[in-house]
This record gives C-alpha cells, sequence and structure tokens, in this order.
C-alpha cells in the first residue's frame, strides 16, 4: 500500500461512517458471543492501520496484531502498547504461531486472500482447542464493483458459503447475520448503477470517498440503528456478512 494511501486510510477507519459503526457491531457481538477472561490469548490478523485494537478488545486479553502492509503495521504499533507483527496468513511470523489462539479474528480480510480455503486451514492450525474465529467480510458476488477492485479482493461471500467453507475446515458456526441492511436497498441501486454508462467507464474509486459531512453524519445514524437488532435476532440480508466459528 502507497504511504499516501494509508494515511487516508487510517482517516477512513476513524471519521467515516461505515468504519464508526462496523466497530460498534463487531464489539457488540463480540462482547455477546466470546465469554472474555483475563489473559485469553487473541489475535486480530489484518490490522490495517490498528484502530480496532483499541476499540473491539476488552483491555485484560493478551492481544496481539499481524498486518501485511509495512506502512499500516507501523501506524497501528505506533497507536499504543498493543504489539503489532508485519506478516500474512502464507507467511505467518514464528513468535505469532509460537503461542495457540483463544480467538482469532480478521475483519474484512479473507477477501484478499487469494486461496482462502487454505487460509481457513491455517487458521484452524493458529487456534487452541475449542478456540473461536470471527469473521466479516463483504456480500454478494452481484454487489461486485469499484470498491472491489480498488481494493484488491479476490472474491465476496454468502453467509451460507462462508459458513460452507468454514465447516468443511474443521469449524462449527456459532453465529452467522449479514448486517449494513437497513442501508442494503439504497448501496444496492448505487453499485447497479455503477455498472452502466457512464459511470462505468469512470476511473475506480473507493466508496468511502463518496460519502463526507452531512451525508456521513446522516449514513452513521441510519447505521447506527441496526446494533439493537443484531442483540436479537440474526439479518437475512445486507452489505457484509459477520460469522464467529468453533474450532472442533
Amino acid at each position: 500500500m502507497k504511504p499516501e494511501y494509508a494515511l487516508q486510510y487510517d482517516s477512513f477507519e476513524r471519521h467515516h461512517w461505515w468504519f464508526r459503526v462496523r466497530r460498534i457491531i463487531l464489539k457488540g457481538l463480540l462482547d455477546h458471543h466470546v465469554g472474555w477472561r483475563p489473559g485469553m490469548h487473541v489475535l486480530e490478523i489484518g490490522t490495517g492501520p490498528g484502530e480496532n485494537l483499541y476499540a473491539l478488545y476488552p483491555p485484560e486479553v493478551a492481544l496481539l496484531g499481524m498486518e501485511p502492509d509495512p506502512v499500516n503495521a507501523r501506524l497501528a504499533a505506533s497507536r499504543g502498547p498493543v504489539p503489532v507483527q508485519e506478516g500474512t496468513i502464507e507467511q505467518v511470523p514464528p513468535d505469532v504461531s509460537a503461542t495457540p489462539q483463544d480467538l482469532i479474528c480478521l475483519f474484512d480480510v479473507i477477501e484478499h486472500i487469494e486461496d482462502d480455503e487454505a487460509a481457513m486451514d491455517t487458521l484452524w492450525r493458529l487456534l487452541a482447542p475449542d478456540g473461536l474465529l470471527a469473521l466479516s467480510v463483504p456480500a454478494y458476488r452481484w454487489m461486485w464493483g469499484q470498491q472491489d477492485v480498488v481494493n484488491r479482493h479476490y472474491r465476496r461471500y454468502t453467509r451460507n458459503e462462508l459458513c460452507q467453507k468454514l465447516q468443511r475446515h474443521g469449524f462449527t458456526v456459532v453465529r452467522a447475520t449479514y448486517f449494513n441492511g437497513i442501508l442494503f436497498p439504497f448501496i444496492a441501486v448505487f453499485r447497479l448503477l455503477a455498472k452502466l454508462p457512464p459511470w462505468k467507464n469512470r476511473p475506480a474509486r473507493s466508496d468511502f470517498e463518496y460519502s463526507a459531512g452531512p451525508l456521513n453524519r446522516l449514513l452513521y445514524g441510519l447505521f447506527r440503528l441496526e446494533w439493537p437488532l443484531l442483540k436479537h435476532i440474526s439479518l437475512p440480508f445486507g452489505g457484509s456478512c459477520f460469522v464467529l466459528a468453533r474450532k472442533v
């Protein structure tokens, strides 16, 4: 990743409506299902600039970050005391793999990995017995757009597809839900229109660049309404999917 884009991405993570509400939802789901305990080993893979490290996890866990991009790895490590290693699923640093993890989190990461099923085997090996794996991913192949091109995605998922892949690789699903459902109809129309002339011929841009100011605040408020629903139900559709699975 270019250094200037890493800094821009850091700004998106701190201020953009999607990242801010995603943190609320992910923290709520983890708090509801994980059963935190002091000293449990937690690994977040694909930390980006590191905003999640100080927003999602209780301070008493033994938290470690891993990030493939050197610029983002340095940004994440500079945020505070949580150690961040530079590494990838394909080349896990030895000191990361030395300790079995009780929870591994990959939030919008595994779609960047060309062989996601080999990655699931690696994650299974990194987990302690009965360990948990938390994933969030972009949903639906038909939603493929400029955002996927700019961010170098290999795929998007349905909930069933992701659950079936995890089950084939030694996991049992604890919770699976779509999220970003309230805004999903508007996002879907936006993505489908972008496939038509004249928009389809424009240079690829990240979706994160299209909302700022009052629109950013409006979308934050609407998306934020979703967490009270997710406390009680799993959404049948949405722009993203969350799965928590246990090693068996």
